[in-house]
C-alpha cells in the first residue's frame, strides 16, 4: 500500500497546510453572442500544499522513498487529508460507509450539542454488544484519534473501538444527559491495509452519538462534518516533477510538498 508517511511524533501533517478546492465551469459561447455557463462536477478536485518545516532526515526520506515508488506525478498513493475527517457520511449512520451490527437501532434528528437536531440515538436491542462502525481502508501502523460527543437518557456507557487484524485500542466511558466529547487514540503498529473505528454498546444500551470524526493523529481537533467523501483519498498524485529540501541544519529539513486528488 503506498501511502503519504505519518510524522514520526504521530501527527498527520507539519504546519501550515494550505487545501484548496478545485472547481471547473464550462462556459458555452452561442452563436447569438450569448453564453451559458455550467458548473462541471466531474472535474472537482482537492489539493493540499504541505509547508513542512523542521523535518527529521527520517521524515524526509520517507517522503522522498513515496516519491521515487510513485515515479514522482505518475502513479498514485493514498493520501490522508490532515485538515479533514476520515469517515465519510458522519451524520447519517444509516448510510452504506457504515458496517453496524444487525440490531443496532438508528433514530434520527435528535437534538445535538451545537443547538441543531443532527445527532442520532442508537440503541443496541439486542442480547450482546454491538457497534456502529466504520472500516476505512488506511495503515494499521499510522497513529489515529476517533472522537465523538455521546450522551445518554439513562445509565448507559459507550466503548470507542479502533482496531485491525492483530492491534486493538479501546476507551470504555461512562455517560450521563450531559453532552460530553470523548475520544480515543493509539497506533496498532500492525502491517495491514484497513482499521475498523466504532462506537461499541452493550445489550439494551441507548446512546445519542454525534460528530464521530477520525484523524491520523495524536488527538482530536475541531469537528468536521463529510457527507459520501471522507478524508481518505486513494488516488493522489505529487503535483510537482521533482522535490526540493533545504538542510536547515542536522537532522533539520524544510520542504514544500504539492499534492492532488486525481478521482474528483
Amino acid at each position: 500500500m503506498l501511502v503519504f508517511p505519518q510524522l514520526v511524533t504521530g501527527a498527520s501533517a507539519l504546519y501550515p497546510v494550505t487545501r484548496q478546492s478545485i472547481q471547473r465551469t464550462v462556459v458555452n459561447a452561442l452563436g447569438d453572442g450569448s453564453t451559458v455557463v455550467l458548473a462541471d462536477p466531474d472535474a472537482a478536485a482537492a489539493a493540499w500544499h504541505l509547508h513542512a518545516s523542521g523535518m527529521t532526515l527520517a521524515e524526509w526520506n520517507a517522503i522522498e522513498t513515496l516519491f521515487l515508488a510513485t515515479s514522482g506525478m505518475w502513479q498514485t498513493f493514498t493520501f490522508l487529508d490532515p485538515t479533514g475527517n476520515l469517515l465519510s457520511d458522519s451524520e447519517t449512520l444509516s448510510a452504506g460507509a457504515w458496517t453496524n451490527g444487525g440490531l443496532i437501532e438508528l433514530t434520527t434528528s435528535i437534538a445535538d450539542p451545537l443547538g441543531t437536531t443532527r445527532a442520532t440515538r442508537v440503541i443496541n436491542a439486542g442480547s450482546a454488544e454491538e457497534s456502529v462502525a466504520q472500516i476505512l481502508s488506511v495503515p494499521g501502523n499510522f497513529q489515529y484519534c476517533l472522537s465523538v460527543w455521546a450522551r445518554t437518557i439513562g445509565t448507559s456507557g459507550v466503548t470507542l473501538t479502533i482496531s485491525t487484524t492483530g492491534g486493538n485500542a479501546a476507551e470504555s466511558f461512562a455517560l450521563n444527559g450531559t453532552w460530553m466529547r470523548i475520544s480515543v487514540s493509539g497506533n496498532l503498529a500492525q502491517s495491514t491495509t484497513s482499521v475498523t473505528f466504532g462506537a461499541q454498546l452493550e445489550a439494551g444500551a441507548s446512546v445519542d452519538l454525534f460528530g464521530m470524526q477520525v484523524e491520523a493523529q495524536l488527538a482530536a481537533s475541531d469537528y468536521k462534518m463529510t457527507e459520501t467523501q471522507g478524508g481518505v483519498y486513494a488516488k493522489a498524485r505529487f503535483a510537482q516533477e521533482q522535490l526540493t529540501v533545504t538542510a536547515q541544519s542536522t537532522d533539520v529539513y524544510d520542504a514544500v510538498i504539492s499534492i492532488v486528488d486525481t478521482e474528483g
